[in-house]
């Protein structure tokens, strides 16, 4: 039996609308873990700015600045990509959980509705199983991607914020301003 089959069983209709998000959620966390991760760890960004800098360091004062805040601005871009993605997984993925629940919901209503003699608990495991389960399999997915998406968006604002600090402190370098007077 395959996975799929088996996740069919488990959570109805609804299995492949959720496990594509879990794919795409696990896929994102893992790619913006690598990238976020690596540009912190080789100090990344303050190198590449420091080049960006010296590569423009003939030009007036102002134009360095927009230059530099230009390229921040694209950095941060690259770094925050596929986030965006990943709140909306975490948000769909709790609705598709719910909409598992009415659909249990209403196959547990549809076995009671035909059934002409006395109830058996059985006639109401799959359907209840199918609502539990989804609305489970929906949080499970969100909860990681919101949390990733959370995590990841602070710790791209804060590399964007230290680099941009950096920058204007080696702007005033460039000027001849003595950073010792600086905090």
């Amino acid at each position: 039996m395959s996975l799929m089959t088996l996740l069919e069983q488990q959570l109805g209709p609804l299995a492949y609308p959720l496990s594509l998000c879990a794919l795409l959620s696990l896929i994102i966390l893992t790619e913006r873990l690598v990238v976020i991760g690596y540009t912190t760890v080789r100090g990344k960004l303050r190198q590449d700015s420091l080049a960006v800098m010296m590569g423009h360091a003939g030009q007036p004062k102002h134009i360095q600045q927009e230059i530099a805040a230009v390229w921040l601005q694209h950095r941060q871009r690259r770094l925050a990509s596929g986030i965006r993605l990943l709140q909306i997984l975490a948000l769909l993925s709790p609705l598709l959980g719910l909409l598992g629940t009415v659909v249990g919901l209403i196959q547990v209503f549809d076995t009671l509705g035909e059934q002409r003699g006395p109830i058996e608990p059985a006639m109401l495991a799959g359907g209840l199983g199918v609502a539990m389960k989804t609305t489970a399999a929906g949080l499970i997915i969100a909860v990681p991607a919101l949390v990733g998406a959370h995590g990841f968006n602070m710790w791209v604002d804060q590399l964007v914020s230290s680099t941009e600090q950096f920058i204007n402190l080696q702007l005033l370098k460039l000027d001849g301003v003595s950073m010792g007077t600086l905090p």
